[in-house]
């Protein structure tokens, strides 16, 4: 049985866990990274955690999937830091992250958030109700450093460019050369 579960980058640094994970079939980790743009981490969780392990995704991703897991790594695009400069660094990141699956969403104040309150309170939100749009694809607030039309159209922008069968190909076979190197490494250490 295969299985997959979520977690932060911090499992990179358990290695009897990702073995442990490894011989379970655990076959992918979901990981908010939130965002491809250090800055916009700050103040993002207490304490700043993810912040301060960003330099340090890149080795983990390929650690994580050095073990034959794959790495499904999450964004957020229209955080208050983000201006469109975010599309184009997102877009090189999960090139240059070689994660196997990528999930980009757009900020959502659902209401009834802390997110949503705050947005009420300094006039951002479009219209104050808007379930329907609550779907994490759609700009329902403006932005601090873009127009909503311009994280409406920089998001279906990246949305096309790593999706086309081409990129999602790519990502599959680095994945899968990994998994390869995996089982390689693992009949090499079996007594014969």
């Amino acid at each position: 049985m295969k299985w997959f579960t979520e977690t932060d980058i911090s499992v990179a640094d358990d290695p009897e866990l990702l073995e442990l994970l490894a011989l379970s079939n655990c076959a992918q980790i979901l990981i908010g990274f939130e965002s491809a743009v250090p800055d916009s981490l700050t103040g993002i969780d207490a304490h700043d955690w993810k912040r301060r392990q960003f330099d340090k995704y890149l080795q983990k991703i390929e650690l994580i999937q050095s073990h034959g897991i794959s790495v499904n790594g999450c964004f957020i695009l229209g955080l208050d830091s983000d201006d469109i400069s975010v599309f184009e660094t997102t877009k090189q990141y999960v090139l240059d992250s070689s994660l196997s699956e990528v999930q980009i969403t757009v900020l959502t104040p659902f209401p009834g958030t802390d997110l949503y309150r705050q947005l009420q309170r300094s006039g951002r939100l479009l219209k104050d109700k808007y379930w329907d749009q609550c779907t994490l694809f759609d700009v329902t607030y403006k932005p601090a450093k873009m127009s909503a039309s311009d994280l409406e159209c920089g998001f279906r922008s990246l949305m096309t460019d790593i999706y086309t069968d081409a990129a999602v190909k790519l990502r599959k076979s680095k994945f899968k050369e990994c998994r390869r190197e995996r089982k390689k490494m693992i009949q090499q250490r079996r007594p014969m």
